[in-house]
């Protein structure tokens, strides 16, 4: 080697190596992969590299880098059980390289360290749009900084993707579903032309204004909302909050400002004259689970409703793990515990939305919420004209119960309730007697249940007894049944009662003549409890939300000696949870028809009135798909709670008071009053560094499967730093700039060469996992995107918008084992089950088991980034479950041509929008031949054509 180049190499080694500054270049790796092992709390191997005495340990060997242990450690790949670090991202090329240089220019630590804040802490600032060698390439801003690290990375740009490729991957993208036939062919005719920008930015604007942008784009805000129609934990009942997921797709249609997004959800209660829209929007927060399990303390429950807001919002705006901080100071983030309990300040003022129905009671805890009449204009009318049929029919009833009623000899005499002296149920439901010698069952609701009942008799006589189902306002609709909300029926299938004497085992069995009841549902009249069948019984639907009773008649009236007890045996075996919610018994000393109330149903009752009562039953029912629904809403109270530091995180040990106010690292204060309209403001203010940096990446990812930061849900020390730093400060610069639109920064996505650009990999690719973008990523749909897609394909798709949940066909029996009220799972009927993912009932305790499958989660928590598998279960469920049996079958039926091979490229361009090669056409002709060909084969090319991994991939 010459003098002059030896001289050339030490200079270019020593700018190297000066250029690397510790505080800038080093101390933040050291502090992100290292001081957790190596730091001031542990020093496991005796390093320790938080301070100056670093250098002296081994392992480092200043001046030697070929000699470093610490920097061999890092190098080692990850499977290596030396490796370093153990936990969180590797350090990339370019961290390894500034260590290499800092240990070669000796390791130098200075005395002072000077740290620069963190880069997320930093408002982000527009930069300047960097230098780049094929500028030709670029469409727009994003292109410069994509490219410019590229080129520093030796890497050139993909071809751009084909036409009907870029076409289904901009509509997956946008609305959640493939493209049709002739949209593709539309799309291939225009972009065939000269002005391929122009066309291809028509289209993307044509797919954003799309009514099915706001369902694809809800479905990942639903997870961070932990959207769900049921309370969670043990007692898993369902609840209505669906007008919430309705605002969010309506909202995102609309292109609602993400600030003003974020204001309405978080705050929307508080803003001055609230829209109901704007308090609908903070069901949000009221998506947070609900603890009403049995002996639940209802204040713990709500704290922990409470934390979970605080770290929900930490995760959706912030990036950050606040929960970190419930018990003691951030381990890596500069947020200690006192930041923690001044956030949740501001949440600490909402209304329980459980207690218990009877403090003394701790199995009486119930679900109040705070349901808010979501009011419709919809069918008033019909309303109006359905309720006057009603009253109409009503006045009928009545007037012929009047006239079938036994006439009274004498004067009604009412009888004192028996008060029982022992009570217990086979389901060992819990119980409260009340003033009135009722019984109130509290706790979770058994499927079936059998009361025995036993009470002292002080009347000398017999003659009947009365048996009342008792409304209640702590019963789910008032009653009397306790197993549904909208159906609270009950079904009495026997009937078993008798004398007891004292202490004697023996007993003496009553026998019933006849019996009558206020009300009985069609085919469960009250003549069955005097009957010897068990399978009968005596109901009452749908008469639900007030008080009924049955009176049974003794075929001899019996005298009563001294001490002698009634005991009774009441069977519920119907299941469902029709069990009787609040039970009274009374015992029938005098005259039988003169004990019971004014109106009776008799056995008299003739046709007219069978007829009336199933007119008011149908006319009741349209009327109850008219009712205003109600969703779950934040509510703040009149005073504000008190707020304290829990000693280590825990509820029962209150410390000091804590004050609404936000991060100390973060400069930006919120100001205004403690509430959280005004923390809602600050989470969206120009000056927070976090919020538009953490947007803009979500949904850089969902887009291109990795986001800059590829810990989107942590932009603290020990996450991933970005790999386009530049980039993704530009984005979030712009998009508070461009008034917070979403559509806009997804518009600049779309529109820039890095979009679209082919997903196939180079043959000596040096990327492979894509981090600098020199191709399109590929991967697989979501779980809901996976079956739209289907259905779509299959042309069965509902593409309809709002609504309640909708229920489609799962396994039997799936959602009995789930713990709380027992509902009956019926599959939603016609084209409503066909509706888009999102508005598939989530019940959080069973989730719709497909969508599991595909790495759907029960949503008991803020899903910030869906794991993506792939396992054997996944094509078990596309070839076997009913939806997407159903959904081959129906793509076979829309494949009619007496062209074999034609129908085989139509059905193939269908699925995958692109035409087959040779030898995937070759292989369709052969299983569709195989499979005996006609209807059957097609069945089956269907079903393999949906089952294809690049259907359920994004191209």
């Amino acid at each position: 080697m010459s003098f002059r180049l030896f001289t050339l190499v030490l200079v270019t080694l020593s700018a190297q190596v000066s250029a690397v500054d510790f505080s800038r270049d080093v101390f933040p790796v050291l502090r992100r992969a290292c001081f957790e092992c190596h730091g001031a709390e542990k020093q496991n191997g005796g390093l320790r590299l938080d301070n100056t005495e670093a250098v002296s340990h081994a392992s480092i060997s200043p001046g030697k880098p070929n000699a470093s242990d610490l920097l061999r450690r890092v190098m080692l790949p990850a499977d290596n059980k030396e490796a370093m670090p153990r936990r969180g991202p590797r350090l990339s090329k370019s961290e390894i390289a500034n260590l290499r240089h800092w240990i070669e220019g000796g390791a130098v630590i200075p005395d002072s360290i000077e740290m620069a804040k963190h880069w997320a802490y930093v408002k982000p600032q527009t930069p300047e749009l960097p230098s780049v060698n094929d500028k030709s390439w670029t469409r727009g801003d994003i292109d410069h900084f994509v490219l410019h690290r590229m080129e520093q990375a030796r890497l050139k740009p993909s071809s751009e993707a084909e036409p009907a490729v870029l076409l289904r991957r901009l509509s997956l993208d946008v609305r959640g579903l493939p493209p049709t036939l002739s949209e593709v062919a539309e799309f291939e005719k225009a972009y065939a032309g000269a002005d391929k920008d122009k066309v291809w930015a028509q289209w993307v604007e044509r797919l954003l204004k799309s009514k099915d942008f706001g369902p694809k784009w809800a479905r990942h805000w639903l997870d961070l909302a932990r959207y769900a129609d049921s309370h969670g934990f043990q007692r898993d009942d369902l609840r209505h909050i669906w007008g919430y997921r309705d605002w969010v797709v309506d909202a995102l249609n609309a292109d609602m400002p993400f600030d003003q997004f974020t204001i309405e959800q978080v705050a929307g209660d508080l803003i001055p004259n609230a829209t109901p829209s704007q308090i609908i929007a903070t069901g949000f927060h009221r998506c947070t689970p609900t603890n009403v399990e049995a002996g639940t303390e209802p204040e713990e429950s709500r704290i922990n409703q409470v934390i979970d807001r605080v770290n929900t919002t930490g995760a959706v705006w912030l990036g950050t793990t606040l929960e970190c901080a419930q018990c003691h100071n951030h381990k890596y983030d500069p947020f200690s515990i006192e930041d923690y309990y001044n956030i949740l300040a501001y949440f600490n003022n909402t209304e329980k939305e459980a207690e218990r129905t009877d403090p003394k009671v701790p199995g009486s805890i119930q679900f109040k919420g705070v349901p808010f009449k979501m009011t419709s204009t919809r069918n008033q009318e019909e309303r109006a004209s359905l309720e006057k049929q009603l009253a109409a029919i009503d006045a009928q009833i009545k007037k012929q119960r009047r006239k079938s009623a036994p006439a009274r000899t004498v004067k009604s005499k009412v009888e004192m309730a028996l008060k029982p002296d022992a009570f217990e149920t086979e389901a060992a439901s819990e119980y409260d007697l009340l003033t009135d010698n009722s019984l109130l069952l509290t706790g979770p609701v058994p499927d079936r249940d059998i009361y025995s009942f036993k009470a002292a008799l002080k009347q000398k006589r017999l003659t009947g007894i009365l048996i009342e189902a008792l409304s209640d306002d702590r019963l789910p609709g008032n009653g009397p049944g306790r197993g549904s909300e909208g159906r609270p029926n009950f079904v009495l299938t026997h009937l078993e009662a008798a004398l007891e004497t004292g202490g004697s085992k023996e007993s003496k069995p009553l026998r019933f003549a006849s019996a009558v009841a206020s009300f009985s549902q069609s085919s469960f009249p009250a003549a069955n409890l005097a009957d010897d069948d068990p399978t009968t019984g005596w109901a009452i639907n749908p008469e639900f939300g007030k008080s009924h009773w049955a009176a049974l008649k003794l075929e001899q009236p019996t005298a009563l000696e001294a001490g002698v007890s009634l005991s009774l045996r009441l069977v519920q075996e119907f299941g469902g949870g029709r069990v009787i919610g609040r039970l009274r018994v009374t015992a029938i000393e005098g005259d039988f028809d003169a004990a019971l109330p004014l109106e009776v149903e008799t056995p008299s009752q003739d046709r007219t009135l069978a007829r009336l009562q199933k007119q008011r039953t149908g006319l009741k029912a349209q009327l109850d798909t008219l009712a205003d629904p109600t969703s779950e809403v934040m509510k703040e109270l009149a005073e504000p709670r008190m707020t304290v530091m829990f000693k280590r995180g825990d509820w029962r040990q209150p410390g000091e008071k804590a004050v609404a106010g936000t991060p100390a690292i973060l400069e930006h204060k919120a100001k205004g009053d403690p509430n959280r309209l005004t923390f809602a403001k600050w989470l969206v203010s120009p000056e927070n560094p976090l919020t538009a940096r953490v947007t803009v990446n979500r949904w850089w990812a969902e887009i291109f499967g990795t986001g800059i930061v590829a810990t989107v849900e942590d932009f603290g020390i020990k996450g991933a730093p970005p790999s386009h730093p530049e980039l993704l400060d530009f984005l979030a610069a712009k998009f508070m700039s461009r008034g917070w639109s979403m559509k806009a920064m997804l518009r600049e996505i779309f529109l820039s060469a890095t979009y679209r650009q082919s997903a196939v990999r180079p043959q000596d690719e040096r990327d492979p996992a894509n981090v600098w973008l020199a191709r399109a990523p590929r991967f697989r749909l979501d779980a809901e995107g996976i079956r739209d897609n289907a259905l779509a394909i299959a042309g069965l798709l509902n593409t309809s918008l709002g609504g309640p949940s909708i229920k489609p066909p799962q396994p039997e029996g799936l959602w009995a084992k789930v713990g709380g009220q027992n509902y009956k799972y019926e599959v939603s009927p016609g084209a409503e089950q066909h509706r888009r993912g999102i508005y598939v009932v989530l019940k959080r305790g069973s989730p719709y088991p497909s969508m599991v499958n595909f790495d759907a989660s029960s949503r008991m928590a803020c899903v910030v980034r869906r794991s993506r598998s792939n396992t054997p279960l996944q094509a078990l469920t596309l070839l076997n479950d009913p939806v997407y049996v159903e959904a081959a079958k129906a793509f076979a039926d829309r494949l009619k041509n007496s062209d074999t091979t034609s129908v085989l490229v139509q059905a193939f361009r269908m699925a995958l929008s692109r035409a087959p090669t040779g030898q995937e056409l070759q292989i369709l002709t052969q299983l569709h031949q195989d499979q005996g060909g006609g209807s059957k084969g097609m069945e089956a090319v269907a079903a393999a054509l949906l089952n294809l991994d690049e259907t359920i991939s994004k191209p």
